[in-house]
């Protein structure tokens, strides 16, 4: 059994089940490298609007794989904190994150005995994954509303505080298919700290944070907005609903095969590797 940090795997939304199942068939082969019998995946529908339903439709998606689900759906805190939960936690092997609203999660479970038992396991090996939401949440700095339309404009993003388990970088999800580039350079130019990755749909990222460094896999693209390398922005100069200004933001643009070294910034690309 791994006594190391687990990979995570962020998924951008809109899973392609008609494809070859690359994405799930890739979650499953990295969840049995940590359990020794059948494993168990639980599943977290929490930021669904019908969380019974989404539930029950994941459990069918990955029990036709050769694993066993469990659903973990507290419906507020009080349950967050039973007991009960946090025995079911240790007995999964891996937990993924359904789509929906990620302040549902972060409102529902932060600071509770099943986030830190799920923290715990993924401490100690477990794999964590999520979809839209769900992958949207897995960060420390986290968008928790902003439309894209207007998002070059100060105020329009709102940002609060994510699960945690992902650090220095916030992720935005759907990417390309609705138009969120202007909304993550946003998020960027006022936190140049941070990395901004956006998920394209059917398109997951495999985190490696031993490595430091993230892996693309499916079917579209991941794109990489960086501001470490910003040298001037209007952003502390101007009042609410007023147009940005930004100079020297770095943007790679990343597809299947290719990766992330987080420590040095930069991509690398499957031709560099052979």
């Amino acid at each position: 059994m791994s006594t190391s940090k687990g990979p995570l795997i962020t998924i951008g939304g809109n899973i392609d089940y008609s494809r070859d199942r690359n994405l799930l068939s890739n979650i499953i082969e990295r969840i049995e490298k940590t359990s020794e019998d059948r494993p168990v995946i639980g599943i977290l529908p929490i930021a669904s609007q019908e969380p019974v339903e989404c539930g029950e439709r994941y459990c069918k998606t990955f029990n036709k794989f050769d694993v066993d689900t469990i659903v973990l759906n507290p419906e507020n805190r009080l349950e967050a904190n039973d007991e009960r939960y946090v025995e079911e936690v240790y007995e999964a092997d891996a937990f993924f994150f359904t789509g929906g609203n990620q302040l549902r999660i972060t409102t529902l479970l932060g600071g509770t005995d099943l986030l830190n038992a799920i923290r715990e396991k993924h401490e100690n090996g477990a794999v964590i994954g999520g979809t839209s939401a769900g992958s949207v949440c897995l960060t420390d700095l986290m968008i928790s509303y902003g439309e894209s339309e207007n998002a070059l404009m100060t105020g329009v993003v709102e940002l609060t505080r994510g699960l945690h388990f992902i650090p220095g970088v916030v992720l935005d999800t759907h990417f390309t298919a609705r138009g969120r580039f202007p909304r993550l350079v946003h998020v960027v130019v006022e936190n140049p700290v941070s990395l901004g990755i956006g998920l394209g749909e059917d398109t997951g990222a495999i985190w490696n944070l031993v490595e430091k460094e993230f892996k693309v896999i499916g079917s579209r693209n991941i794109v990489v907005v960086d501001g470490k390398n910003i040298k001037h922005t209007n952003v502390s100069e101007i009042e609410q609903d007023t147009p940005l200004h930004a100079e020297g933001i770095n943007v790679h643009i990343l597809s299947d095969g290719c990766g992330f070294d987080l420590d040095e910034r930069k991509p690398w690309f499957p031709e560099n590797n052979e």
